[in-house]
């Protein structure tokens, strides 16, 4: 559905995309991490049509952001990363506002509206002034503006940023939503700590690709230890002594919680995990610290 061949994106005569080749297949749903400055919302504009391609090329159902940019709109909905300033605007008169720029009129505009009203899930809040919005609403009825013209991409930059873990949970529902319907979904996400609603991953690094594959941590393994947070209460010390004997340093960094790294090449989680219990040790909890797709970047930076 999206097929990006040496797509390259200058900003004031700076390349922030940067030859960069990445197919997201219909139906799929791609997060795009990277650190601040990757190049994330450019390659999104780029696929928008909103900022020009200086080489290569970007199709979206086989029609080119350059020499074919109105096919490529009909079938994209574009999610920016704010919702502009509209004084005097309610949530309704917003997305008619749209509703009719996309060509719609009559039955289909209102049509358009009351489905985008209710997937955003902000059927009670037609009439509320959008500056008074909190912002998981805000996000919401960009989403909404997005699919007036029920487009089979969805592109949103930073959808989580600002959110509340009730607002995240939400946006999450709502872009599973979308998927679950066959929407193919490219968006840019901000702090790695990317939800369930995800089915693959495209890791950026100052505006090249440098890895991609299923949202999965054993996509990503080979060649990676994955650093883990392990708490177990009052054992942390006991824990730290039978963890090293199976996979050697590890640090025991308070009474309750031990760091350590697991080369998924040599040994495993559920190993770790079983001689602990063997020895008596309560495991309340175990995960990736920091979470796996930080440490995908945090390697392309050359951290540890």
């Amino acid at each position: 559905m999206i097929r990006c061949e040496r797509a390259t994106v200058e900003r004031s005569g700076r390349v922030v995309v940067e030859s960069l080749s990445l197919d997201v297949a219909p139906g799929e749903a791609t997060a795009v991490v990277g650190r601040t400055g990757a190049g994330k919302s450019s390659l999104l504009a780029a696929v928008a049509t909103v900022l020009p391609l200086h080489a290569g090329e970007i199709l979206v159902d086989g029609h080119s952001v350059g020499r074919q940019a109105e096919q490529v709109r009909q079938r994209v909905g574009y999610v920016p990363d704010r919702l502009p300033g509209w004084p005097g605007l309610c949530a309704g008169e917003f997305l008619e506002l749209f509703a009719t720029a996309a060509g719609l009129g009559g039955g289909r505009l209102r049509g358009a509206v009351e489905r985008a009203l209710d997937m955003a899930g902000l059927e009670r809040e037609r009439s509320a002034p959008l500056d008074d919005l909190p912002a998981g609403q805000r996000k919401r009825i960009l989403v909404a503006r997005a699919l007036l013209h029920d487009p089979q991409v969805l592109l949103l930059d930073d959808p989580f940023g600002g959110l509340d873990a009730f607002e995240r949970r939400d946006l999450a529902r709502l872009i599973a939503d979308a998927h679950l319907i066959d929407r193919t979904i490219l968006a840019a996400v901000d702090d790695a700590d990317v939800p369930a609603c995800f089915t693959h991953l495209a890791v950026l690094d100052e505006g090249r690709l440098i890895a991609s594959g299923p949202a999965d941590p054993a996509a990503f393994a080979a060649g990676r230890t994955w650093r883990h947070a392990l708490v177990c209460r009052g054992a942390a010390s006991r824990a730290a002594r039978v963890i090293g004997g199976l996979l050697g340093a590890c640090e025991c960094e308070e009474p309750d919680r031990v760091i350590f790294a697991i080369d998924p090449a040599g040994s495993s989680l559920g190993a770790v995990i079983a001689a602990l219990v063997q020895a008596g040790i309560g495991v309340e909890s175990v995960g990736f610290d920091p979470p796996w797709p930080a440490q995908v970047m945090g390697r392309a930076a050359g951290q540890p």
